[in-house]
């Protein structure tokens, strides 16, 4: 039997053996990497693409943050002695999870931590295999680190009346 583990907003996973993990998406975009060769993956869930960095350089990294959540990654490649090139890579998320009139309510982290990762990648001369981004609702993820085997579940998004007749 697997052992689960979920990943919230700003948590990070990387090793292998027989272990599932899962989380939830909305705006926030999960990066999934699987080294077949090695049986191995990593997957970050990050909520927004960078930080304040440059004025804190000593800062300890804070996976909630894209920028950071891929250094963290990375990181561990190196630990793993696998390098990003051998990588299946896979990306999930960045959607609006709250359809509403109100345009108030509208938010565009999702589409600016689409456009994050999708330069990220660009940067490091890697492409994507497969890719999930964008549109409205939530996004269940499911990784299985023994196979590499995904499992995807979209959800509706939440719907907020504005309150205002029509």
């Amino acid at each position: 039997m697997s052992r689960s583990c979920f990943l919230n907003p700003g948590e990070l996973y990387f090793g292998g053996g027989d272990v599932r993990v899962e989380t939830l998406l909305g705006p926030c975009v999960a990066i999934v990497l699987w080294f077949p060769h090695a049986s191995k993956g990593g997957i970050c869930h990050f909520q927004l693409p960078g930080t304040a960095r440059s004025q804190e350089p000593n800062r300890e990294l804070d996976g909630r943050y894209g920028v950071d959540a891929w250094l963290w990654l990375c990181r561990q490649m190196r630990l793993h002695g696998l390098r990003p090139e051998q990588a299946q890579i896979k990306l999930f998320g960045g959607a609006r999870s709250i359809s509403s009139t109100d345009s108030s309510l509208h938010s565009d982290i999702g589409a600016q931590n689409i456009a994050f990762v999708e330069q990220l990648l660009a940067d490091q001369g890697l492409k994507a295999q497969a890719m999930d981004l964008g549109g409205e609702g939530s996004r269940f993820l499911r990784f299985e680190l023994a196979s590499g085997e995904l499992w995807l579940r979209r959800g509706a998004p939440l719907t907020v009346d504005s309150g205002e007749p029509s």
